[in-house]
């Protein structure tokens, strides 16, 4: 059965949830808009993807003044079956406008085979984290590139490193981003090495599996004992079982999405996407019907990724900015002369 959570269900959010809901700005549409949020089947966190979004998309309703319902399925069959549902419907009487949100990208070939609105319904869509343009939805990506160059470059100026890419499946999008940063920052400061591991081989598997995410940390660490091991998750959910292998074994990892890196021992940098700003960027086009681009890439430089820093390496902020701007162009060749 689906977990639906209408909007008369309102989350119960901390009173610094983002800056980018202003008291004095009111943005809101004079139209009424509905906007359907679909999630993976991982569910929330605190730490992870979901809940980013979730916090974004009810900051910005008091913002741009819609009314919103999402989803969290069992599957991702349940997950179409929630979007065909919207697609076949006729909008309510006094919605004029509707949008459908999948927050993930491992919908998107189940959505490429799915019916489509049309122009005349009054409904579009977007989808998080594809790296194409699609004809029948806006799309945007949040690289990771830069960030994990920036990242394996800073810990490879003191030794060598091996470092470990905990991902839920081999299926999830920008994995390949993150494993591009981390070897080019190896090629560029010799001695360190990139490894993967994942947790499930299904496009929606290992989301849920945080116990999966340790053993497949603990394995790696054993195989590579006598080396500096750096533990990066990209799995959902499933991150919270890297971050309590970090911790009951001392061992260094990288937060990832939305942690904060004082929140625990050994996470001193985190890649952050901050899809807040995204969503913003999106919104303030969308509800009053302006031009959107079909897609968005953004990278290290856009300001929607930082790397944060744990106060205890505030002394090497200089070299850590340094280290920004090399990523910054760096990312920037990088597209130029990848095939994407």
């Amino acid at each position: 059965m689906h977990k639906i959570f209408l909007t008369v269900i309102k989350i119960i959010l901390t009173a610094t949830i983002f800056s980018a809901c202003s008291s004095d700005e009111d943005l809101s549409t004079p139209n009424k808009v509905y906007i359907n949020v679909l999630f993976t089947p991982e569910s929330f966190c605190t730490f992870g993807y979901n809940d980013m979004t979730i916090k974004a998309i009810e900051t910005y309703s008091h913002k741009y003044g819609y009314d919103y319902s999402f989803c969290v399925p069992e599957s991702l069959e349940d997950g179409m079956k929630y979007y065909t549902d919207w697609c076949e419907a006729k909008l309510d009487d006094n919605v004029t406008r509707s949008l459908f949100v999948f927050a993930s990208s491992i919908y998107d070939e189940p959505l490429s085979k799915a019916p489509h609105p049309t122009a005349e319904s009054h409904k579009d869509i977007l989808i998080f984290e594809l790296e194409k343009e699609l004809p029948y939805a806006y799309t945007f990506d949040i690289s990771y590139y830069g960030a994990s160059y920036m990242i394996g470059s800073y810990y490879l100026k003191f030794s060598p490193v091996c470092f470990h890419v905990i991902t839920a499946n081999p299926y999830l999008s920008g994995l390949y981003e993150v494993m591009n940063g981390l070897t080019d920052a190896t090629k560029d400061t010799p001695g360190g090495e990139v490894d993967l591991c994942y947790i499930d081989e299904s496009p929606d598997g290992g989301l849920d599996d945080d116990d999966g995410a340790f053993i497949a940390c603990m394995n790696m660490y054993l195989l590579n004992k006598n080396k500096m091991n750096i533990f990066i998750p990209y799995a959902g959910f499933s991150n919270l079982g890297v971050y309590r292998f970090s911790q009951s074994n001392n061992q260094i990892t990288v937060g990832m999405d939305c942690v904060d890196p004082n929140s625990y021992s050994y996470t001193y940098l985190c890649m952050n996407k901050r899809l807040d700003l995204a969503l913003d960027d999106f919104f303030q086009l969308w509800v009053n019907g302006d031009d959107i681009p079909r897609h968005t890439l953004y990278t290290l430089e856009s300001g929607r990724i930082t790397v944060n820093r744990k106060s205890s390496i505030d002394s090497d902020s200089e070299e850590l900015d340094k280290l920004f701007e090399k990523a910054v162009t760096k990312e920037k060749e990088y597209y130029k002369t990848a095939n994407r």
